[in-house]
């Protein structure tokens, strides 16, 4: 861990005013935010630059949010608008070196080489997640093959026809198989040795749901489009996933006050860049929940490590109680419940429905932990036939049903 002077990020502050010299926060969409040096003087400066919200920029353009010369972009992306509108980013040529150095790392430590070829199961909408994917085998020198509709009988004809051994997808997708069991034996035999899971949590029964399933190690990587895909991910120990600070300030801010937390608490992430990017985030507030880990890995990184606890648009949160959908997936699957999964929030209560698939276990017990988990006496656990429950594209589970 790298050694950081009393001043909180004085050595990212340090790079802040150098990239505000450059001309970097000149864009029309910046230059209202923050239009002195001043501003990144101390932390206590820096805290006044507002905060940058995703609905901020889906009113405006990509190239209203870019300084980068027109020489200099290396392509133009879309989120996948799941969320909402689709919004464009400008990645320059710098962001694919940086974006090279994080694929490095992470995956270079995981094994990923020339003799590889990648999967890329990613769903047709999802632009940033296919093309990052692509990204990062060929950045190690590997080959890759689309699969842009991956239904478990297009992944299985895939992996039957191509000797894919590195899988790059979401956690719901590469479960999926578990739903057609005749095709779970091609999964279990083939080539496939790992996955690379993003785009979504990962509770330690999926993960060795899907490591059953394919018969592979499986790794988690986290990324948002607003950055040009994965900023964190997975080492061997899988204890947290570790992001370069080198490149990355995360503020940890508490969500209802927006005041930083205490050392060693989870809070919101706010997300700062800290090289010459296509577009620069500058304190862009996200709805990620987060930890951050500072000592040192047992794996010998110096780099320090996310926890993510999950997303405040998408838990349940009562008299400053907050339960996430993680837990609840962990609880629903170590008791062998399976099938797909959403909460119904009725305010003072809550509904957990769960799709019946497979040899159900002891939903007793798993009631009694829910109930623990949400510390809700009147919380209720009801098993639905299989495909009652809507398969969401960005996982929301909770639902307001109040």
């Amino acid at each position: 861990m790298r050694c950081r002077e009393k001043e909180p990020f004085a050595v990212e502050l340090d790079k802040l005013r150098n990239l505000y010299e450059k001309g970097l926060f000149k864009s029309e969409f910046y230059s209202a935010k923050v239009d002195r040096i001043e501003a990144f003087r101390d932390y206590e400066s820096f805290c006044n630059i507002p905060f940058t919200y995703k609905d901020e920029l889906r009113v405006t353009s990509a190239m209203e949010r870019s300084t980068t010369k027109l020489e200099d972009v290396y392509g133009v992306f879309s989120s996948s608008g799941t969320t909402g509108k689709k919004t464009y980013y400008i990645y320059s040529k710098k962001d694919k070196a940086v974006h090279e150095c994080f694929v490095r790392e992470y995956l270079g430590k995981l094994g990923v080489c020339e003799k590889d070829i990648g999967g890329i199961m990613a769903p047709i909408d999802t632009g940033v997640m296919a093309h990052t994917m692509m990204w990062e085998f060929t950045t190690m020198g590997a080959g890759y093959v689309n699969c842009p509709e991956p239904s478990p009988s297009n992944m299985a004809e895939l992996i039957r026809t191509v000797p894919v051994s590195v899988v790059a997808t979401r956690p719901n997708i590469a479960s999926a198989p578990m739903y057609t069991p005749d095709l779970v034996s091609e999964f279990r035999t083939s080539h496939v040795r790992m996955l690379i899971l993003g785009g979504g949590f990962m509770s330690r029964s999926r993960r060795e749901l899907i490591e059953s399933i394919w018969n592979a190690e499986c790794f988690n990587l986290f990324g948002m489009s607003e950055m040009f895909g994965p900023i964190a991910a997975e080492c061997r120990q899988r204890d947290g996933l570790h992001f370069f600070d080198d490149y990355l300030m995360i503020e940890l801010v508490d969500p209802d006050t927006s005041e930083p937390v205490q050392p060693g608490k989870p809070g919101v992430a706010v997300y700062t860049t800290l090289w010459e990017k296509g577009f620069p985030l500058l304190r862009y507030w996200t709805d990620d929940y987060i930890a951050i880990d500072q000592t040192e890995c047992p794996c010998g990184s110096k780099l320090p490590r996310i926890r993510h606890l999950g997303r405040l648009g998408d838990c349940y949160k009562r008299d400053g109680h907050m339960v996430f959908a993680e837990p609840v997936e962990e609880v629903l699957f170590s008791h062998g419940l399976l099938g797909e999964y959403r909460i119904l929030d009725f305010g003072d209560t809550v509904k957990v429905q769960t799709e019946l698939f497979g040899e159900q276990s002891d939903a007793g017990e798993a009631l009694a932990e829910l109930k623990c988990l949400f510390d809700l006496k009147s919380l209720t656990l009801e098993i639905v036939d299989q495909n009652t429950i809507e398969r969401s594209a960005n996982g929301k589970r909770f639902i307001y049903a109040g």
